[in-house]
Protein backbone atom coordinates (compact mmCIF):
# COMPACT_ATOMS: atom_id res chain seq x y z
CA UNK A 1 0.00 0.00 0.00
CA UNK A 2 2.75 2.00 0.96
CA UNK A 3 4.82 1.76 -2.29
CA UNK A 4 5.19 4.35 -4.75
CA UNK A 5 3.62 3.63 -8.00
CA UNK A 6 7.09 4.27 -10.71
CA UNK A 7 6.83 6.45 -13.27
CA UNK A 8 6.91 4.71 -16.64
CA UNK A 9 9.88 6.51 -18.91
CA UNK A 10 8.78 6.61 -22.60
CA UNK A 11 9.95 4.57 -24.72
CA UNK A 12 12.40 6.05 -27.66
CA UNK A 13 11.41 5.67 -31.30
CA UNK A 14 12.89 3.54 -33.27
CA UNK A 15 15.31 4.64 -36.46
CA UNK A 16 12.94 2.97 -38.84
CA UNK A 17 10.24 4.60 -38.47
CA UNK A 18 8.33 5.54 -41.88
CA UNK A 19 8.28 9.27 -42.41
CA UNK A 20 4.54 10.37 -43.64
CA UNK A 21 3.51 13.35 -45.81
CA UNK A 22 2.21 16.40 -44.35
CA UNK A 23 0.09 18.95 -45.81
CA UNK A 24 0.45 22.77 -44.41
CA UNK A 25 -2.93 24.53 -44.33
CA UNK A 26 -1.93 28.65 -44.51
CA UNK A 27 -2.90 31.25 -46.39
CA UNK A 28 0.40 31.55 -47.33
CA UNK A 29 1.35 28.98 -49.19
CA UNK A 30 -0.43 29.64 -52.43
CA UNK A 31 2.09 31.20 -53.92
CA UNK A 32 3.83 29.13 -56.46
CA UNK A 33 7.68 29.19 -56.82
CA UNK A 34 9.30 29.87 -60.06
CA UNK A 35 10.33 26.55 -61.31
CA UNK A 36 6.71 25.25 -61.55
CA UNK A 37 5.53 29.07 -63.05
CA UNK A 38 8.50 28.48 -65.70
CA UNK A 39 7.48 24.84 -67.11
CA UNK A 40 4.00 24.33 -67.21
CA UNK A 41 1.83 21.14 -68.01
CA UNK A 42 0.66 22.37 -70.61
CA UNK A 43 3.73 23.77 -72.19
CA UNK A 44 5.13 20.12 -71.77
CA UNK A 45 2.12 18.66 -73.62
CA UNK A 46 3.28 20.80 -76.61
CA UNK A 47 0.81 23.95 -76.16
CA UNK A 48 2.23 27.45 -76.94
CA UNK A 49 2.38 29.74 -74.44
CA UNK A 50 0.26 32.22 -75.95
CA UNK A 51 -2.39 29.75 -76.36
CA UNK A 52 -2.12 28.81 -72.61
CA UNK A 53 -2.38 32.56 -71.30
CA UNK A 54 -5.25 32.86 -74.20
CA UNK A 55 -7.41 29.19 -72.46
CA UNK A 56 -6.96 30.76 -68.83
CA UNK A 57 -7.82 34.25 -69.47
CA UNK A 58 -11.18 32.60 -71.54
CA UNK A 59 -11.68 30.11 -68.38
CA UNK A 60 -11.52 33.38 -66.05
CA UNK A 61 -13.76 35.12 -68.03
CA UNK A 62 -16.43 32.31 -68.34
CA UNK A 63 -16.41 32.22 -64.48
CA UNK A 64 -16.74 36.10 -63.80
CA UNK A 65 -19.84 35.75 -66.02
CA UNK A 66 -21.25 32.59 -64.69
CA UNK A 67 -21.30 34.39 -61.46
CA UNK A 68 -22.85 37.42 -62.42
CA UNK A 69 -25.67 35.34 -64.34
CA UNK A 70 -25.82 33.23 -61.05
CA UNK A 71 -26.01 35.95 -58.75
CA UNK A 72 -22.90 35.19 -56.99
CA UNK A 73 -21.25 37.66 -54.85
CA UNK A 74 -17.80 39.23 -56.17
CA UNK A 75 -15.51 37.18 -53.46
CA UNK A 76 -16.90 34.04 -54.83
CA UNK A 77 -15.90 34.43 -58.52
CA UNK A 78 -12.31 35.70 -57.20
CA UNK A 79 -11.73 32.32 -55.44
CA UNK A 80 -13.13 30.31 -58.50
CA UNK A 81 -10.31 32.30 -60.90
CA UNK A 82 -7.43 31.81 -58.84
CA UNK A 83 -8.69 28.09 -58.28
CA UNK A 84 -8.52 27.78 -61.95
CA UNK A 85 -4.66 29.33 -62.01
CA UNK A 86 -3.47 27.68 -59.31
CA UNK A 87 -4.81 23.99 -60.94
CA UNK A 88 -3.70 24.16 -64.09
CA UNK A 89 0.36 24.87 -62.81
CA UNK A 90 -0.41 21.01 -61.97
CA UNK A 91 -2.56 20.02 -64.39
CA UNK A 92 -1.97 20.20 -68.35
CA UNK A 93 -4.86 22.16 -70.47
CA UNK A 94 -4.67 19.43 -72.61
CA UNK A 95 -5.70 16.59 -70.90
CA UNK A 96 -8.61 18.53 -68.69
CA UNK A 97 -10.85 20.47 -70.47
CA UNK A 98 -11.10 24.07 -68.99
CA UNK A 99 -14.72 24.14 -69.57
CA UNK A 100 -15.38 20.93 -66.89
CA UNK A 101 -12.54 22.85 -64.70
CA UNK A 102 -14.47 26.35 -64.92
CA UNK A 103 -17.72 24.25 -63.63
CA UNK A 104 -16.04 22.89 -61.29
CA UNK A 105 -14.57 25.88 -59.97
CA UNK A 106 -17.60 27.60 -59.76
CA UNK A 107 -18.98 25.13 -57.90
CA UNK A 108 -16.11 24.92 -55.38
CA UNK A 109 -16.03 28.25 -55.05
CA UNK A 110 -19.71 28.81 -54.31
CA UNK A 111 -19.79 26.26 -51.62
CA UNK A 112 -16.09 27.51 -50.27
CA UNK A 113 -18.14 31.54 -49.50
CA UNK A 114 -21.04 29.48 -48.02
CA UNK A 115 -23.19 30.62 -51.30
CA UNK A 116 -23.73 27.40 -52.72
CA UNK A 117 -25.19 26.79 -56.05
CA UNK A 118 -26.51 23.41 -57.79
CA UNK A 119 -24.71 21.51 -60.29
CA UNK A 120 -27.50 21.73 -62.31
CA UNK A 121 -27.68 25.93 -62.09
CA UNK A 122 -23.83 25.73 -63.31
CA UNK A 123 -24.67 23.67 -66.43
CA UNK A 124 -27.25 25.49 -67.26
CA UNK A 125 -25.61 29.07 -67.28
CA UNK A 126 -22.48 27.45 -69.14
CA UNK A 127 -25.15 25.83 -71.54
CA UNK A 128 -26.43 29.71 -71.64
CA UNK A 129 -22.90 31.00 -72.45
CA UNK A 130 -21.94 29.15 -74.88
CA UNK A 131 -25.23 29.44 -77.02
CA UNK A 132 -24.56 33.69 -76.84
CA UNK A 133 -20.55 33.39 -77.95
CA UNK A 134 -21.31 31.19 -80.49
CA UNK A 135 -24.61 33.12 -81.68
CA UNK A 136 -26.48 30.20 -82.00
CA UNK A 137 -30.33 30.43 -81.22
CA UNK A 138 -30.85 29.45 -77.35
CA UNK A 139 -33.02 26.63 -75.96
CA UNK A 140 -32.96 25.17 -72.88
CA UNK A 141 -31.11 22.26 -71.43
CA UNK A 142 -32.36 18.96 -71.98
CA UNK A 143 -31.96 16.23 -68.95
CA UNK A 144 -30.88 13.34 -71.34
CA UNK A 145 -27.51 10.97 -71.31
CA UNK A 146 -25.61 14.01 -72.59
CA UNK A 147 -26.49 16.24 -69.33
CA UNK A 148 -25.91 13.37 -66.60
CA UNK A 149 -22.68 12.53 -68.42
CA UNK A 150 -21.40 16.44 -68.20
CA UNK A 151 -22.80 16.57 -64.56
CA UNK A 152 -20.46 14.00 -63.36
CA UNK A 153 -17.79 15.38 -65.39
CA UNK A 154 -17.75 18.09 -63.46
CA UNK A 155 -18.08 16.66 -60.04
CA UNK A 156 -15.18 14.77 -61.36
CA UNK A 157 -13.41 18.00 -62.29
CA UNK A 158 -14.54 19.33 -58.65
CA UNK A 159 -12.63 16.53 -56.60
CA UNK A 160 -9.62 16.85 -58.96
CA UNK A 161 -9.27 20.35 -57.78
CA UNK A 162 -9.73 19.78 -54.64
CA UNK A 163 -6.98 16.51 -54.71
CA UNK A 164 -4.55 18.41 -56.70
CA UNK A 165 -4.75 21.81 -54.51
CA UNK A 166 -4.77 19.34 -51.14
CA UNK A 167 -7.69 20.78 -49.97
CA UNK A 168 -6.01 24.34 -49.71
CA UNK A 169 -8.53 26.07 -51.58
CA UNK A 170 -9.21 29.30 -48.66
CA UNK A 171 -7.80 32.30 -50.67
CA UNK A 172 -7.20 35.89 -49.06
CA UNK A 173 -8.82 38.39 -50.98
CA UNK A 174 -7.34 42.09 -51.46
CA UNK A 175 -11.16 43.64 -51.66
CA UNK A 176 -10.70 44.88 -48.20
CA UNK A 177 -7.15 45.54 -48.17
CA UNK A 178 -7.61 48.47 -51.02
CA UNK A 179 -10.63 50.26 -48.60
CA UNK A 180 -8.07 49.77 -45.70
CA UNK A 181 -4.96 51.14 -47.31
CA UNK A 182 -7.05 53.83 -49.13
CA UNK A 183 -8.62 54.80 -45.17
CA UNK A 184 -5.00 54.39 -43.46
CA UNK A 185 -3.45 56.64 -46.92
CA UNK A 186 -6.76 59.31 -46.59
CA UNK A 187 -8.50 58.92 -49.83
CA UNK A 188 -11.29 56.96 -48.26
CA UNK A 189 -13.93 59.61 -49.49
CA UNK A 190 -12.58 59.10 -53.04
CA UNK A 191 -15.03 56.93 -54.81
CA UNK A 192 -13.41 57.48 -57.87
CA UNK A 193 -9.63 56.12 -56.40
CA UNK A 194 -11.32 53.18 -54.54
CA UNK A 195 -13.71 51.95 -57.74
CA UNK A 196 -10.63 52.23 -60.22
CA UNK A 197 -8.37 50.33 -57.66
CA UNK A 198 -11.14 47.59 -57.67
CA UNK A 199 -11.71 47.19 -61.04
CA UNK A 200 -7.76 47.09 -61.89
CA UNK A 201 -7.72 44.14 -58.89
CA UNK A 202 -10.88 42.29 -60.97
CA UNK A 203 -8.78 42.45 -64.00
CA UNK A 204 -5.69 40.84 -62.49
CA UNK A 205 -7.59 37.99 -61.61
CA UNK A 206 -7.48 36.93 -65.03
CA UNK A 207 -3.34 36.93 -64.83
CA UNK A 208 -1.12 34.45 -62.55
CA UNK A 209 -0.40 37.68 -60.33
CA UNK A 210 -1.72 36.40 -57.29
CA UNK A 211 0.25 33.01 -57.77
CA UNK A 212 3.06 35.22 -58.10
CA UNK A 213 2.42 37.37 -54.89
CA UNK A 214 0.71 38.61 -51.97
CA UNK A 215 -2.59 40.24 -52.03
CA UNK A 216 -1.07 43.33 -49.88
CA UNK A 217 1.08 43.74 -52.70
CA UNK A 218 -1.36 43.00 -55.39
CA UNK A 219 -3.66 46.16 -53.55
CA UNK A 220 -0.98 47.94 -53.13
CA UNK A 221 -0.36 47.85 -56.83
CA UNK A 222 -3.53 48.46 -58.22
CA UNK A 223 -3.76 51.97 -55.94
CA UNK A 224 -0.26 52.78 -57.09
CA UNK A 225 -1.41 51.98 -61.06
CA UNK A 226 -5.09 53.90 -59.95
CA UNK A 227 -2.70 56.69 -58.71
CA UNK A 228 -0.71 56.86 -61.76
CA UNK A 229 -3.68 56.84 -63.88
CA UNK A 230 -6.14 59.61 -62.17
CA UNK A 231 -2.80 61.64 -61.61
CA UNK A 232 -3.01 61.74 -57.71
CA UNK A 233 -0.11 62.02 -55.36
CA UNK A 234 1.03 59.96 -52.82
CA UNK A 235 3.41 60.59 -50.24
CA UNK A 236 7.05 59.73 -51.59
CA UNK A 237 9.19 60.22 -48.61
CA UNK A 238 9.21 57.35 -47.47
CA UNK A 239 7.30 55.93 -50.12
CA UNK A 240 3.79 54.44 -48.85
CA UNK A 241 4.15 51.32 -49.97
CA UNK A 242 6.88 50.43 -47.70
CA UNK A 243 4.70 50.81 -44.45
CA UNK A 244 2.30 48.05 -46.15
CA UNK A 245 5.54 45.78 -46.55
CA UNK A 246 5.68 46.33 -50.61
CA UNK A 247 8.86 46.67 -52.74
CA UNK A 248 8.69 49.07 -55.99
CA UNK A 249 9.67 46.23 -58.51
CA UNK A 250 7.29 43.69 -57.50
CA UNK A 251 4.48 46.80 -57.84
CA UNK A 252 6.24 47.83 -61.38
CA UNK A 253 5.73 43.91 -62.44
CA UNK A 254 2.43 43.46 -61.65
CA UNK A 255 1.49 46.64 -62.76
CA UNK A 256 3.23 45.72 -66.64
CA UNK A 257 1.27 42.41 -65.94
CA UNK A 258 -2.17 44.01 -65.87
CA UNK A 259 -1.45 46.38 -68.72
CA UNK A 260 -0.69 43.97 -70.56
CA UNK A 261 -3.84 42.17 -70.58
CA UNK A 262 -5.51 45.30 -72.10
CA UNK A 263 -2.88 44.94 -75.11
CA UNK A 264 -3.49 41.55 -76.00
CA UNK A 265 -5.95 40.83 -79.09
CA UNK A 266 -8.84 38.58 -78.61
CA UNK A 267 -8.29 35.53 -79.46
CA UNK A 268 -10.79 33.02 -81.36
CA UNK A 269 -12.07 30.46 -78.87
CA UNK A 270 -12.41 27.75 -82.26
CA UNK A 271 -9.14 27.50 -83.05
CA UNK A 272 -7.79 27.23 -79.43
CA UNK A 273 -10.22 24.23 -79.17
CA UNK A 274 -8.96 23.22 -82.36
CA UNK A 275 -5.27 23.30 -80.71
CA UNK A 276 -5.99 21.32 -77.81
CA UNK A 277 -8.15 18.35 -79.57
CA UNK A 278 -5.06 17.83 -81.67
CA UNK A 279 -2.52 17.82 -79.19
CA UNK A 280 -4.99 15.51 -77.25
CA UNK A 281 -5.24 13.04 -80.20
CA UNK A 282 -1.26 12.91 -79.82
CA UNK A 283 -0.92 12.26 -76.89
CA UNK A 284 -3.18 9.47 -76.87
CA UNK A 285 -1.80 8.13 -79.42
CA UNK A 286 1.53 8.01 -77.51
CA UNK A 287 -0.09 6.45 -74.68
CA UNK A 288 -1.70 3.70 -76.71
CA UNK A 289 1.73 3.01 -77.97
CA UNK A 290 3.47 2.69 -74.44
CA UNK A 291 0.90 0.34 -73.01
CA UNK A 292 1.42 -1.91 -76.50
CA UNK A 293 4.98 -1.84 -76.03
CA UNK A 294 4.45 -2.72 -72.24
CA UNK A 295 2.31 -5.44 -73.27
CA UNK A 296 4.39 -6.94 -75.78
CA UNK A 297 7.78 -7.13 -73.77
CA UNK A 298 6.42 -9.78 -71.10
CA UNK A 299 7.98 -13.16 -72.65
CA UNK A 300 5.51 -16.31 -72.67
CA UNK A 301 7.63 -17.92 -70.24
CA UNK A 302 6.46 -15.45 -67.49
CA UNK A 303 3.36 -16.16 -68.83
CA UNK A 304 3.05 -19.73 -67.96
CA UNK A 305 4.86 -19.06 -64.62
CA UNK A 306 2.47 -16.76 -63.40
CA UNK A 307 -0.04 -18.64 -64.73
CA UNK A 308 1.01 -21.89 -62.70
CA UNK A 309 1.09 -19.30 -59.61
CA UNK A 310 -2.24 -18.10 -59.73
CA UNK A 311 -3.50 -21.60 -60.32
CA UNK A 312 -1.53 -22.95 -56.98
CA UNK A 313 -3.39 -19.98 -55.22
CA UNK A 314 -7.07 -20.21 -57.16
CA UNK A 315 -7.60 -23.92 -56.12
CA UNK A 316 -9.10 -23.15 -52.68
CA UNK A 317 -11.65 -20.97 -54.25
CA UNK A 318 -10.24 -17.46 -53.13
CA UNK A 319 -8.92 -19.34 -49.86
CA UNK A 320 -5.42 -18.77 -49.42
CA UNK A 321 -2.84 -20.67 -47.37
CA UNK A 322 -0.83 -18.10 -44.69
CA UNK A 323 1.67 -20.74 -44.45
CA UNK A 324 2.34 -21.15 -48.33
CA UNK A 325 3.24 -24.62 -47.47
CA UNK A 326 -0.71 -26.52 -48.45
CA UNK A 327 -1.01 -26.86 -51.73
CA UNK A 328 -4.48 -28.21 -53.34
CA UNK A 329 -5.24 -31.80 -53.00
CA UNK A 330 -5.18 -33.92 -55.58
CA UNK A 331 -8.05 -34.88 -58.32
CA UNK A 332 -8.79 -38.64 -58.50
CA UNK A 333 -10.05 -38.76 -62.34
CA UNK A 334 -11.75 -42.43 -61.24
CA UNK A 335 -15.30 -41.45 -60.20
CA UNK A 336 -17.76 -44.02 -58.37
CA UNK A 337 -21.16 -44.45 -59.69
CA UNK A 338 -22.87 -44.13 -56.17
CA UNK A 339 -23.70 -40.98 -55.18
CA UNK A 340 -23.27 -41.13 -51.82
CA UNK A 341 -21.80 -38.35 -50.19
CA UNK A 342 -18.49 -39.44 -49.36
CA UNK A 343 -17.38 -36.71 -46.19
CA UNK A 344 -13.62 -35.51 -45.76
CA UNK A 345 -12.22 -33.03 -43.69
CA UNK A 346 -10.77 -31.20 -47.23
CA UNK A 347 -14.18 -30.23 -47.69
CA UNK A 348 -15.44 -28.41 -45.21
CA UNK A 349 -15.39 -25.00 -47.04
CA UNK A 350 -17.85 -26.09 -49.67
CA UNK A 351 -21.36 -25.64 -49.21
CA UNK A 352 -24.05 -28.73 -48.22
CA UNK A 353 -25.10 -30.60 -51.50
CA UNK A 354 -28.45 -30.37 -52.44
CA UNK A 355 -31.40 -33.25 -52.59
CA UNK A 356 -31.01 -33.67 -56.26
CA UNK A 357 -26.86 -35.02 -55.14
CA UNK A 358 -27.91 -36.67 -51.73
CA UNK A 359 -27.56 -40.03 -51.76
CA UNK A 360 -30.42 -42.18 -52.82
CA UNK A 361 -29.34 -46.00 -51.11
CA UNK A 362 -32.29 -46.55 -48.85
CA UNK A 363 -30.90 -49.61 -46.65
CA UNK A 364 -33.29 -51.84 -45.25
CA UNK A 365 -31.97 -50.74 -41.69
CA UNK A 366 -34.25 -47.82 -41.75
CA UNK A 367 -37.17 -49.22 -43.18
CA UNK A 368 -38.15 -51.78 -40.32
CA UNK A 369 -41.71 -51.78 -41.12
CA UNK A 370 -41.53 -52.37 -44.73
CA UNK A 371 -38.53 -55.12 -44.92
CA UNK A 372 -39.46 -56.90 -48.21
CA UNK A 373 -39.01 -53.55 -50.32
CA UNK A 374 -35.85 -53.47 -52.39
CA UNK A 375 -32.80 -51.06 -52.35
CA UNK A 376 -32.75 -48.23 -55.04
CA UNK A 377 -28.76 -47.37 -54.96
CA UNK A 378 -27.81 -46.76 -58.28
CA UNK A 379 -24.84 -49.02 -57.50
CA UNK A 380 -23.81 -52.55 -59.80
CA UNK A 381 -26.51 -54.75 -59.00
CA UNK A 382 -28.12 -58.41 -60.51
CA UNK A 383 -31.23 -56.70 -61.56
CA UNK A 384 -32.18 -57.60 -65.33
CA UNK A 385 -31.94 -55.08 -67.66
CA UNK A 386 -35.34 -55.24 -68.72
CA UNK A 387 -36.32 -53.73 -65.24
CA UNK A 388 -33.86 -51.09 -65.91
CA UNK A 389 -35.46 -49.96 -69.01
CA UNK A 390 -39.27 -49.83 -67.54
CA UNK A 391 -37.73 -48.01 -64.91
CA UNK A 392 -35.84 -45.37 -67.40
CA UNK A 393 -39.19 -45.10 -69.10
CA UNK A 394 -41.23 -44.12 -66.12
CA UNK A 395 -38.69 -41.44 -65.18
CA UNK A 396 -38.58 -39.86 -68.56
CA UNK A 397 -42.81 -39.74 -68.95
CA UNK A 398 -42.67 -38.41 -65.68
CA UNK A 399 -39.98 -35.88 -66.42
CA UNK A 400 -42.10 -35.17 -70.09
CA UNK A 401 -45.61 -34.65 -68.25
CA UNK A 402 -43.81 -32.41 -65.65
CA UNK A 403 -42.66 -30.43 -68.59
CA UNK A 404 -46.04 -30.12 -70.23
CA UNK A 405 -47.35 -28.77 -67.34
CA UNK A 406 -44.75 -26.34 -66.57
CA UNK A 407 -45.22 -24.80 -69.84
CA UNK A 408 -49.27 -25.11 -69.19
CA UNK A 409 -48.61 -23.01 -66.32
CA UNK A 410 -46.25 -20.48 -68.29
CA UNK A 411 -48.83 -19.97 -71.00
CA UNK A 412 -52.27 -20.07 -68.43
CA UNK A 413 -49.70 -16.85 -66.89
CA UNK A 414 -49.04 -15.32 -70.26
CA UNK A 415 -52.58 -15.44 -71.14
CA UNK A 416 -53.91 -13.93 -67.72
CA UNK A 417 -51.43 -10.89 -68.35
CA UNK A 418 -52.61 -10.34 -71.56
CA UNK A 419 -56.08 -10.54 -70.71
CA UNK A 420 -55.43 -8.14 -67.69
CA UNK A 421 -53.26 -5.52 -70.22
CA UNK A 422 -56.09 -5.58 -73.04
CA UNK A 423 -58.55 -4.75 -70.12
CA UNK A 424 -55.98 -1.90 -69.03
CA UNK A 425 -55.93 -0.61 -72.17
CA UNK A 426 -59.68 -0.68 -72.62
CA UNK A 427 -60.03 1.09 -69.47
CA UNK A 428 -57.46 3.61 -70.58
CA UNK A 429 -59.01 4.56 -74.13
CA UNK A 430 -62.28 4.50 -72.69
CA UNK A 431 -61.44 6.85 -70.02
CA UNK A 432 -59.69 9.08 -72.52
CA UNK A 433 -62.69 9.07 -74.46
CA UNK A 434 -64.83 10.09 -71.96
CA UNK A 435 -62.14 12.93 -71.23
CA UNK A 436 -63.04 13.98 -74.97
CA UNK A 437 -66.14 14.48 -74.58
CA UNK A 438 -66.03 16.49 -71.55
CA UNK A 439 -63.58 18.55 -72.75
CA UNK A 440 -65.80 18.83 -76.20
CA UNK A 441 -68.82 20.04 -74.51
CA UNK A 442 -66.70 22.34 -71.99
CA UNK A 443 -65.08 23.77 -75.43
CA UNK A 444 -68.82 24.30 -76.41
CA UNK A 445 -69.98 25.75 -73.18
CA UNK A 446 -67.15 28.64 -73.69
CA UNK A 447 -67.83 28.89 -76.93
CA UNK A 448 -71.55 30.19 -75.92
CA UNK A 449 -70.20 32.25 -73.02
CA UNK A 450 -67.86 33.96 -75.14
CA UNK A 451 -70.68 34.60 -77.50
CA UNK A 452 -73.14 36.11 -74.68
CA UNK A 453 -70.03 38.24 -73.54
CA UNK A 454 -69.55 39.49 -77.08
CA UNK A 455 -72.95 40.29 -77.10
CA UNK A 456 -72.98 42.58 -73.67
CA UNK A 457 -69.40 43.85 -74.85
CA UNK A 458 -71.24 45.44 -77.82
CA UNK A 459 -74.13 46.55 -75.40
CA UNK A 460 -72.14 48.31 -73.31
CA UNK A 461 -70.02 49.95 -75.80
CA UNK A 462 -73.03 51.29 -77.37
CA UNK A 463 -73.88 52.68 -73.97
CA UNK A 464 -71.11 54.31 -73.71
CA UNK A 465 -71.26 55.88 -77.25
CA UNK A 466 -74.79 56.99 -76.58
CA UNK A 467 -73.57 58.69 -73.21
CA UNK A 468 -70.84 60.25 -75.08
CA UNK A 469 -72.86 61.77 -77.13
CA UNK A 470 -76.20 62.59 -75.36
CA UNK A 471 -75.15 62.33 -71.75
CA UNK A 472 -75.71 59.96 -68.69
CA UNK A 473 -79.41 59.47 -67.98
CA UNK A 474 -79.33 61.49 -64.97
CA UNK A 475 -78.15 64.31 -66.91
CA UNK A 476 -80.62 63.49 -69.74
CA UNK A 477 -83.43 63.60 -67.28
CA UNK A 478 -82.31 66.62 -65.23
CA UNK A 479 -82.06 68.58 -68.53
CA UNK A 480 -85.60 67.61 -69.56
CA UNK A 481 -86.60 68.78 -65.82
CA UNK A 482 -85.21 72.12 -66.31
CA UNK A 483 -86.96 72.52 -69.50
CA UNK A 484 -89.70 71.86 -68.19
CA UNK A 485 -89.69 74.31 -65.66
CA UNK A 486 -88.70 76.76 -67.91
CA UNK A 487 -91.83 76.14 -70.34
CA UNK A 488 -94.22 76.30 -66.57
CA UNK A 489 -92.10 79.87 -65.57
CA UNK A 490 -92.52 80.92 -69.15
CA UNK A 491 -96.58 79.60 -69.35
CA UNK A 492 -97.12 81.57 -65.84
CA UNK A 493 -95.60 85.37 -66.61
CA UNK A 494 -97.41 84.65 -70.10
CA UNK A 495 -101.02 84.26 -67.89
CA UNK A 496 -100.45 87.06 -65.32
CA UNK A 497 -99.40 89.23 -68.49
CA UNK A 498 -102.92 88.49 -69.89
CA UNK A 499 -104.30 88.91 -66.66
CA UNK A 500 -102.79 92.50 -66.27
CA UNK A 501 -104.11 93.62 -69.49
CA UNK A 502 -107.14 92.31 -68.79
CA UNK A 503 -107.78 94.65 -65.55
CA UNK A 504 -106.46 97.72 -67.56
CA UNK A 505 -108.69 97.54 -70.00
Amino acid sequence: MGTKEEKKEPTPLKNNVKPYGKVLLTLKNQLLPEEKLANTPSQNDGLSMDAETDLRIHGCEQIQTAGILLKLPQVAMATGQVLLQRFYYSKSLVRHPVEHTAMACVCLASKIEEAPRRVRDVVNVFTHIRQVNSGNPIHPVVLDENYIHLKNMVIKAERRVLKELGFCVHIKHPHKIIVMYLQVLGFQNNQKLMQYSWNYMNDSLRTDVFVRYQPETVACACIYLTSRKLKIPLPKSPHWYTIFGASEPEIRDICIRILKLYNRPKSNIEDLEQQVEKLCEKYKSNLRAKTKGASGAVSPNNNSQEHQKTSAHNAWGGFISRSGSHMPPPVNDKRSRSRSETRSPDRRHHKKLSKKHRSRTRSPKNHKKDRKRKSYSRSRSNTPHKQRKTRDRKRSRSHSNEREGKNDRYIDRYEDKYDRERKYKDDRDGKHKEDRERYDERKERNSKKYERDEKYREREDNYKEREEKYGTREERYSAKAEKRSKKAKHRDRSESRSKDKRRRS
